[in-house]
């Protein structure tokens, strides 16, 4: 029988502190047959426990210098713990966070260990709000160890009233030591803090089951090492200015001027849409005192942004009345004699971008290290984009890939230099003689060429995972056509 655990660091625990009350504890696990995992908790301040069906309660058990051995013996099952759903016998983990220890095990026929993704509490943060927490892996920022400089972190979420989205980070140094949990900006400081890794963890909160909303979208960090900037291989996306014609607009030619990067592309993209109508007081009637339901004047595309409800000229609050795009009926409570007018905007059409078709390749006149990339563009059907309203998105894509066992020459038993044919990430290059790996190389990353020696007639390949280097935008130009 092979035994281990898995235990929290103080950034993995389990956490209730939001919760006043705590309703359940939701488990991500796997158990492969022939496995079984055993859990124990301990809330802050308290002792390692376990649930004790008999006595329908949490209870000390009764090794706490705990070994695999003693929670495979003492400690409860997943299927035990989710069952629980008393708050009061949930009561002891209330506000607090708590450390996890699972013990797994497995036979000699087992051909995979038991796994622990997460163990969470949920719970509520009073009588009538919701409470969730999630928590991120482990992002790592640095291949090689070394930490690298937080340049900054930028989030992307929204709460409706009665409901929040916070997010706090946690950072490893190159110790391996993790910190507490903190708002995410105490990591954004100058100097700027240094990590090889970070977690996230979301906080959201919901005051009105079913009305309101909070969600955490994404969340960016740049970082760097040292005084050279980190980048990530990719796609880079550049969108222009969006341009109003008086016209509508059925074609456009666009050129593209960058350098030649070698496994790079560039894609285009081009939006065109109608012009929204902006309406200014509109007068909707006077006020009864009652609630009234009344149908603006326009109704086509009404856009959700840019809606003001006013009483006698006084803006009011979005949360005073409710308006429904789709038909474009608005319904408030104004009281009796209170003249009631509205801003809106209809014809509104969101913007979407459809490809380009490319057209071709010509050298810069001017810089011998440019191109120009041109691409073309005609609505020949009515439903294709077409319109006043106008931009253009530009993808400049670095391509990446791996190389298995390129053959890149024949050794003359002296030292050669060989260009391979993508450039390489270093980490990840094996060399090899006549199928032999050997290390006596040394590979250029600017220049994209190896240096190895290898004996007369000898063939020399090389595998490795390659990403483009970074290509950008020179300039651009449109020319639109009605």
């Amino acid at each position: 029988m092979r035994t281990g655990y898995i235990k929290t660091t103080n950034v993995s625990q389990a956490d209730a502190t939001n919760f006043s009350t705590v309703t359940g504890i939701q488990i991500t696990a796997t158990e492969p047959t022939g496995t079984a995992a055993r859990y124990v908790l301990k809330p802050a301040g308290g002792e390692w426990m376990h649930y004790n069906s008999t006595l329908s309660a949490f209870e000390a058990v009764a090794t706490q210098e705990l070994t695999a051995a003693s929670v495979l013996e003492e400690g409860n099952t997943k299927a035990e713990l989710e069952a629980i759903s008393d708050a009061e016998k949930l009561a002891v983990f209330a506000g607090k966070k708590a450390d996890v220890f699972v013990a797994i095990s497995a036979n000699d026929e087992a051909m995979a260990m038991p796994s622990l993704t997460s163990l969470q509490f949920a719970g509520r943060t009073g009588a009538t709000t919701l409470a969730a927490n999630y928590t991120s892996d482990a992002i790592r920022l640095t291949a090689t160890g070394r930490p690298v400089e937080i340049m900054s972190i930028t989030v992307d979420k929204s709460a409706t009233a009665n409901a929040s989205a916070t997010l706090q980070a946690a950072i490893q140094n190159e110790s391996n030591e993790w910190t507490d949990w903190a708002e995410y900006t105490s990591f954004v400081t100058s100097p700027a803090t240094k990590a090889v890794a970070i977690k996230f963890k979301g906080v959201l909160t919901v005051d009105s089951v079913g009305t309101a909303e909070a969600a955490l979208g994404s969340v960016t960090i740049k970082h760097r090492v040292e005084d050279s900037a980190v980048f990530a291989e990719g796609t880079g996306t550049c969108i222009s200015k969006t341009y109003n014609f008086t016209n509508p607009m059925t074609a456009a030619h666009l050129m593209v001027k960058h350098p030649v990067v070698a496994d790079t592309e560039v894609k285009a993209y081009i939006s065109m849409r109608g012009k929204p109508v902006e309406v200014k007081s509109e007068l909707l009637g006077t006020g009864t005192g009652a609630s009234q339901t009344v149908t603006l004047q326009h109704t086509d595309k009404i856009a959700s942004h840019g809606f003001t409800l006013y009483f006698d000229g006084e803006a009011q609050a979005q949360t005073s009345y409710a308006l429904s795009t789709t038909d474009g009926q608005v319904t408030f409570n104004a009281d009796e004699g209170v003249v009631v007018t509205a801003d809106y905007t209809y014809n509104w059409e969101k913007e979407e971008f459809v490809e380009m078709t490319y057209d071709a390749r010509y050298p810069d006149t001017l810089d011998a290290n440019m191109v120009d990339d041109q691409f073309n563009y005609q609505a020949t059907k009515d439903t294709d984009p077409q319109g006043s309203v106008a931009a253009v998105r530009i993808d400049l894509v670095q391509n990446k890939g791996q190389v298995q066992d390129e053959a890149i020459g024949t050794g003359k038993g002296i030292l050669q230099a060989f260009n391979l044919a993508h450039k390489a990430k270093s980490e990840t290059l094996v060399v090899k003689v006549d199928g032999q790996e050997v290390h006596n190389y040394t590979y250029k990353d600017n220049t994209n060429v190896l240096f190895v020696t290898a004996p007369s007639g000898a063939a020399i390949t090389a595998s490795y995972s390659w990403a483009a280097d970074t290509v950008y935008l020179e300039s651009i130009a449109c020319i639109f056509n009605r």
